[in-house]
């Protein structure tokens, strides 16, 4: 900070002094003469004023040296000061609340229901009785039993006269041990129907137009049950056929399943089959018929997400058709994912399909006596088709093949009994195309749903008809379980295009197409008793299975369920 000095001071008083003076000397001018017009009178004399100041003010400079306040000095704390640490402990009193926690009982085994006993009947004089018995909570062994019966009474044609019906008993065993499993299976059959496809209006006897077939099987096979690279099954069956007309069939079966697994995702499969049939019919014995099969193929990743399968089928059989006994045929699949949800899958194979008394009357029950029973050679069959998943709970399927086979089987109406049927072989190369697509859905065990197209063409060459073979087949299925109590459960199933030859009027005459939709409710009580009752062709479409042989119209069937 600057302190002012008297000089300076004077010098400010100086200034304003002479600025007085000036101002004074101008009104004293002014005011000599106001009638004197000062503007025309002449301009301001010049005039010079001297001040001299000769006196300066001198202040002595200031003493800025200050001492410091010394610090006082520490006093010593009489006496000194000590700390002394102590353990402190304290002990709360014990709390008993009066609240008990809330503890789990300790889960009991679920009640497995290892069989259950169905009782119904409808209309038709139709009474069904269907029983299953399963142990129970043994995973060592698994014992079980069955037994059904489902017939008419009566049906579309003269009633009794057209009756038929299905009876049965199966036993059946599993054992399970660290590295072998063992199972086996005793059964027998009884199939029975009328030959209810005679002239309209004719008088028959109805114990000679009985038709039945008895069956009796057994069957046992061993398999591997240790988790390692090679798994193996040997099975070997029997079976034994009789129907009413003194036909006798006698069939044996042998059969060996395996892999290996390799590295890097692939694995080798062998595939081996022998079928012996020997079969005596109305005093004929037809020499017995052989086929054994080899099919081995490695499975393996060329490239990343491409698998192959690389193999052949061979096949030897001695039936009197055919002149060559020694097949040979290529076993070659490819499946090639699109992206994570689609696959594409190609296929060319071929074989020998077994063809017996058993496996046509399956088919079709009213067989003549002693008809012709040979394999069919399916030379080639080429595929094509797609494999896409929606989610966790729809897939669509869909694909195209063609096959191209020899000697395949037709079903035609006998000349002289139209009410019977014998096979027809085509003894040349039968050309048949299938276009299907399918569509599924399922969401655990509440709602299923299943849709199923098929589109079938034929090229015959010795047979100038796919006789009894249907052109399309669509075919549905849907289920739905309502709050665990209700249970709904309808089917549908329509085809048409069939073709058969009427000997009665001489010609080639198109079938009527079927169409047969089918309905089930189930009302759960608890878990032990339920009631059910079934409603089949709703529609009452009396369509024909074959030339002659139309279906039942309406039925309705009710019962109870207990399980056990």
């Amino acid at each position: 900070m600057t302190i002012p000095t008297l000089s300076t001071t004077h010098h400010k008083f100086t200034r304003l002094g002479l600025l007085f003076v000036f101002l004074l000397m101008t009104v004293v001018a002014l005011a000599q003469d106001p009638k004197k017009d000062w503007k025309s009178e002449g301009e301001i004399q010049d005039v010079s004023i001297e001040i001299v100041v000769d006196r300066q003010i001198a202040v002595p400079k200031a003493l800025r040296n200050y001492d410091k306040i010394p610090p006082r000095p520490a006093e010593t704390i009489v006496p000194p000061i000590t700390y002394e640490f102590q353990s402190f402990s304290f002990k709360a009193p014990q709390v008993s609340p009066l609240i008990k926690p809330l503890k789990l009982k300790t889960e009991g085994k679920e009640d497995v229901y290892g069989g259950y006993l169905r009782l119904g009947y409808g209309n038709y004089s139709s009474p069904l009785v269907e029983g299953y018995f399963n142990s129970r909570r043994d995973k060592n062994k698994l014992l079980g039993a069955q037994v059904y019966h489902n017939s008419s009474g009566r049906g579309p044609v003269d009633k009794r006269n057209s009756g038929n019906g299905a009876s049965g008993v199966r036993l059946f065993a599993n054992s399970f041990s660290d590295n072998v499993a063992l199972s086996g299976d005793l059964a027998f059959e009884n199939r029975t129907t009328h030959f209810y496809g005679y002239p309209e209006g004719e008088e028959v006897d109805r114990d000679t137009i009985k038709q039945a077939y008895t069956i009796f099987k057994l069957f046992g096979s061993v398999a591997n049950s240790k988790n390692s690279n090679l798994k193996y099954t040997l099975g070997a069956g029997f079976s034994y056929l009789t129907d009413k007309y003194k036909a006798r069939e006698t069939e044996v079966d042998l059969e060996f399943v395996s892999s290996y697994d390799l590295k890097d995702e692939s694995k080798i499969n062998v595939k081996a089959g022998y079928i012996i049939i020997s079969r005596k019919d109305e005093g004929v014995e037809a020499k017995p018929r052989n086929l054994f099969s080899l099919a081995p193929n490695y499975e393996f990743t060329p490239i990343e997400n491409l698998k192959l399968q690389i193999g052949f089928i061979a096949a030897f059989e001695n039936d009197t058709i055919d002149s060559q006994s020694s097949h040979l045929y290529p076993d070659l699949k490819v499946t090639y994912p699109i992206n994570p949800s689609i696959d594409f899958v190609a296929y060319l194979t071929g074989g020998m399909e077994k063809v017996s008394l058993q496996s046509l009357s399956n088919e079709n029950m009213w067989l003549a006596p002693n008809i012709g029973i040979f394999h069919t050679n399916k030379s080639a069959d080429l595929g094509l088709g797609v494999n896409a998943r929606l989610g966790n709970q729809v897939a669509v399927h869909g694909g195209l093949s063609v096959a191209t086979l020899k000697n395949l089987y037709f079903f035609r109406n006998l000349e002289d009994d139209p009410s019977k049927f014998f096979t027809e072989y085509d003894k040349g190369v039968t050309k048949r195309t299938n276009l299907y697509a399918a569509l599924s859905y399922a969401q655990s065990e509440v709602a299923k749903f299943l849709l199923r197209g098929d589109f079938y063409g034929y090229a015959t060459d010795e047979v100038s008809e796919a006789w009894h073979r249907p052109k399309y087949k669509l075919t549905v299925n849907g289920s739905y379980n309502l709050y665990d109590k209700i249970v709904f459960t309808a089917d549908l199933i329509a085809q048409g295009g069939m073709k058969a030859y009427d000997p009665t009027a001489g010609k080639t005459v198109t079938l009527d197409g079927a169409f047969d939709l089918n309905f089930k409710t189930e009302y759960l009580f608890s878990k032990k008793f339920s009631a059910f009752a079934q409603f089949n062709n709703i529609t009452s479409s009396k369509y024909p299975i074959y030339l002659n042989y139309p279906v039942r119209g309406f039925q309705v069937i009710g019962g109870i369920t207990w399980s056990f």
